[in-house]
């Protein structure tokens, strides 16, 4: 059996470093239905198409359905089938990482035989469904196919816990009960932890899971910020620094969106999954299914058409991603590389991942102003990662931004106000709704940023229909405003305005001890995410970076070219260049061409779009 770990914010199997590339799967023929409509020579020819496109992994599932009696105890017969499908992908060379609890799939909720009232944090139902995991674990853990557990699919799906503790000790106890069980392969939960939900972000899971997994199908009107946003969540997981993150399920279906989008969407958040320091991607997911009578397809039909293999069989251009991709690990040793230091710390609030008594926060916006920020960071080629303020007194970047948040705990803002006396740059985009306006962000405001607020007593926000900043050398244009998103308005007191709006000043500059502090009256970045219009706004950390001295280790042309490299022995090795745009686009040559979607025009490389060029240097 290959055993996996996860140590260093690495997965590991046989102690070696990997990128694990994989599919969800589901059989082509017979979908969800497989098990209970077995049939052994489409599965072969499933795992073979698999094995040949350069997947890796496959994420399969038990239908608790199919598996289990209303006891709890694991059905002879299935337990047989499941034992075949695992030699199968051992005949192939596949890891298998096996979904126990489901539950929850593709629109539908499946029910588990033990709890038909649906009370699945209740003691006495996770005692059976207990009992169901481990005779699995017990079964099959030495399988030499098996390389990891995942306990359920999205079971917040299924039944929502009347409180978080219900839920933490669910897991808690699944996890627990696995380990003991098994301590060879690594664990996850098989929901999205990510900074979107309250329950599941990867701070409140991390002490039970081996590796953050999140599930993201994500959307947006602006193609660039729409898969560096993937990037940014992988990022945000890998930043806490204490677990590695797979990418558990992303994909689109190609009856909604076209082949060639698909694939090209495909390879790009697989290789910028890498770049980050991810540890694995499963695409959502092996193939289309012909099932049109099939639950829920019946009434679901885009969840027809996610696969990399059409339902009769055919390689779909996505398909060709993968196998490139696959190549492009063969040629890169892992266990060589580290990444770098990062260029810029994103301030995460702590009210995003610890419950506070009457903070009105939502964790959805939260993020999408963080992301804003980690995507104008890339656009301006700094290496972006997050911080959360508990550790920010560990802060190892020159920059450290607090994009467009109502407000840190109160001690961070003195704590930002030291690291910047000692060198740092501080930047504040402010933010102040006027749907919530009983709020202060900060307490300090002269003593941080040399400003006094300018707000009359009890009016609610200063407002714009239209941000337009000036300042010496350029301006920032942000034409789509929301109106909610408001500021207190400040008056510099030993602040230098910088930025003007309607020759008010809205951008403010103060030295503080060898350092700065830079704040904007305006959410910059909350405003940004809320617009498709492509802007010029990276500028601004452009010069947030260049006031401090920090310049990139290399500058795309353009800034939708995301730049991401690796170290070898300390010193900059590979270099990623990710095109997000839909054009093709020229930058730099530098280095040797190793893999990719590009070609040399005398001293610039040409990408293709929504695709990644690799270097060596």
């Amino acid at each position: 059996m290959p055993k996996t770990l996860s140590e260093n914010c690495s997965v590991k199997v046989e102690n070696r470093k990997v990128f694990l590339l994989g599919a969800n799967y589901w059989n082509r023929k017979h979908d969800i239905l497989m098990w209970r409509k077995w049939d052994r020579e489409t599965v072969k020819d499933d795992l073979k198409k698999a094995r040949e496109i350069g997947l890796k992994v496959l994420r399969a599932f038990i239908l608790a359905e199919d598996f289990a009696e209303t006891d709890g105890s694991l059905k002879e017969d299935s337990a047989r089938k499941l034992e075949e499908f695992l030699n199968i992908a051992q005949e192939n060379g596949l890891i298998i990482f096996l979904t126990l609890l489901v539950g929850h799939m593709s629109g539908k909720n499946w029910g588990f035989p033990w709890d038909s009232e649906n009370k699945v944090y209740e003691v006495d139902v996770l005692e059976k469904t207990r009992k169901f995991v481990r005779e699995v674990v017990r079964r099959f853990k030495n399988h030499p196919a098996l390389g990891g557990w995942i306990i359920s699919n999205e079971i917040t799906l299924v039944a929502k816990p009347e409180k978080p503790e219900q839920f933490y000790n669910w897991l808690r106890t699944l996890y627990r009960d696995i380990k003991e069980e098994d301590s060879h392969h690594i664990v996850s939960l098989g929901d999205s932890t990510t900074p979107f939900s309250t329950l599941l972000t990867p701070e409140k899971v991390e002490p039970y899971v081996d590796y953050f997994s999140p599930h993201l199908y994500l959307y947006d009107d602006n193609p660039i910020r729409h898969t560096m946003t993937y990037l940014a969540v992988l990022e945000y997981c890998r930043s806490l620094k204490k677990k590695p993150v797979i990418l558990e399920e992303y994909g689109f279906p190609t009856n909604l969106y076209t082949e060639e989008s698909h694939a090209r969407f495909i390879e790009i958040v697989l290789v910028g999954a890498l770049a980050v320091g991810a540890s694995g991607a499963f695409i959502w997911c092996f193939s289309d299914f012909p099932g049109e009578e099939d639950e829920p397809y019946l009434w679901e039909p885009h969840e027809l058409a996610f696969g990399l293999i059409k339902a009769n069989g055919e390689n779909k251009k996505a398909a060709e991603s993968v196998k490139r991709v696959s190549e492009l690990l063969e040629i890169l040793d892992l266990n060589q590389y580290t990444l770098p230091q990062r260029d810029i710390e994103i301030v995460v609030p702590a009210v995003l991942y610890r419950d506070y008594p009457f903070v009105f926060e939502n964790n959805y916006e939260v993020f999408k102003a963080l992301s804003q920020a980690y995507v104008l960071a890339e656009q301006a080629s700094l290496q972006a990662t997050f911080i959360r303020e508990d550790d920010i007194e560990s802060s190892e970047s020159k920059v450290i931004t607090v994009p467009s948040l109502p407000r840190l705990l109160t001690r961070t803002w003195r704590k930002l106000l030291k690291l910047a006396e000692k060198g740092r740059l501080v930047y504040y985009s402010h933010l102040r709704y006027t749907n919530h306006p009983h709020v202060s962000s900060c307490h300090i405001w002269e003593e941080l940023f040399g400003v006094q607020p300018s707000l009359k007593a009890g009016m609610r926000a200063e407002t714009l229909d239209y941000l337009y900043i000036r300042f010496d050398d350029w301006v920032l244009r942000i034409p789509e405003v929301k109106r909610d998103l408001g500021s207190t308005g400040f008056v510099p007191v030993d602040a230098k305005p910088i930025g003007f709006a309607y020759r008010k000043p809205v951008f403010f500059e103060a030295s503080r001890g060898s350092g700065y502090t830079m704040l904007s009256a305006h959410p910059i970045e909350l405003h940004l995410a809320y617009t498709s219009i492509h802007n010029n706004a990276y500028k601004l950390y452009e010069k947030l970076a260049s006031k401090v001295g920090v310049k990139p280790f290399y500058k795309a042309d353009n800034p939708a070219i995301q730049v991401k490299y690796w170290l070898k022995k300390g010193e900059p090795k590979i270099l990623f260049l990710l095109n997000h745009s839909y054009t093709p686009l020229k930058t730099r040559l530098t280095g040797k061409i190793i893999w990719g979607r590009g070609e040399k025009e005398d001293n610039l490389i040409k990408i293709e779009p929504k695709s990644a060029v690799v270097l060596e240097l």
